[in-house]
């Protein structure tokens, strides 16, 4: 029996990603994009790394997904490998009375819902979660998990059945259950059967939907190698001698090439965390008004809710290191 919450309570947000993962490729981006391995532009370019705080095997998500998928049957090309997750919650469980400063978080908040996130994910795919990495960097704090939708037969044979985890019904109880395990935190489920018309809600999913039309961050360029030194005595007199007498050598000329280099090097870093900074206030500015899209369409004659004011974007505050 779950605890009773105030209306205001914040809700409990979890996401089974649409998208299935058939392919091992398809396994490694997604673990790519949770270890920041390449451009993310919907996070924040100087958050927190990924924490991650659980792995089945490996240093990866992508090794731990192939450790759990080894031996395991699959039907044909189109079953399904692995499936993504995402928990979180309304931004008023982490930042109270701060919902609108994106990035904005309590430690002690965000500890204890990951650790009571972590036990229950534990809990429901004893043997088949793969990874769970917490992301800091973005607009609210969440957990990607990969689970591998693996059964054992009577026969002790792993076979994958994507549809006997995530089907409709099994859905409905994962967010029972998630809600459940919440309460203790003040956090409730969100009701039945709803398009989470919860503004809060709403704003965390339009972060995700809006973080999806933004480009990509370009991709800093290595900073130029420095020359190496002459090598032997004699082309270290050489230089030395060159330096006295003012003489330009060929390795002075290397210097000053490099130092030019070095000075547009700077220059393109610059440009580009810029674009990064620019990107991220785009990012929280379109995630406080994106509305969650509706899949059914409210009776004719059915009033609309009043329109609340928007709230004025404040400047990011930068999140403190929980980990």
């Amino acid at each position: 029996m779950s605890t009773p919450h105030p209306a205001a309570a914040p809700y409990a947000v979890l996401r089974v990603d649409r998208r299935k993962a058939k392919a091992m490729a398809a396994i490694a981006a997604s673990s790519a994009h949770t270890m920041r391995e390449k451009p993310t532009p919907n996070a924040d370019p100087d958050g927190a790394a990924p924490g991650v705080m659980h792995l089945a095997d490996g240093k990866t998500p992508y090794q731990a997904a192939r450790h759990l998928l080894e031996g395991a049957e699959r039907r044909n090309r189109d079953t399904v490998l692995c499936r993504e997750i995402v928990l979180s919650a309304s931004p008023s469980y982490f930042r109270p009375g701060r919902e609108t400063m994106g990035g904005v978080f309590e430690p002690d908040k965000v500890k204890a819902w990951a650790t009571a996130s972590l036990a229950w994910a534990k809990r429901q795919w004893a043997d088949q979660l793969a990874s769970v990495v917490l992301h800091l960097d973005e607009m609210t704090p969440h957990l990607h998990l990969l689970v591998v939708p693996r059964v054992k037969s009577a026969a002790g044979i792993w076979k994958l059945n994507s549809k006997a985890q995530f089907d409709r019904e099994r859905l409905r109880e994962l967010q029972t259950s998630y809600g459940e395990a919440m309460a203790p935190l003040g956090i409730r489920r969100g009701e039945p059967g709803s398009q989470a018309a919860h503004s809060e809600v709403r704003q965390f999913y339009g972060a995700v939907q809006a973080a999806k039309d933004l480009p990509e961050r370009a991709k800093l360029p290595p900073a130029p190698k420095a020359p190496e030194p002459p090598a032997g005595m004699t082309a270290g007199a050489a230089l030395a001698l060159g330096s006295v007498l003012g003489i330009e050598t060929a390795h002075h000329r290397a210097m000053k090439a490099h130092a030019e280099a070095m000075k547009e090097w700077r220059q393109t870093a610059m440009e580009l965390r810029q674009q990064d900074a620019a990107v991220w206030e785009q990012l929280k500015a379109r995630s406080a008004i994106a509305p969650l899209a509706r899949k059914k369409q409210a009776p004719a004659g059915t009033p609309r809710p009043p329109t609340l004011p928007q709230p004025a974007l404040t400047k990011m505050v930068r999140p403190t290191q929980g980990r």
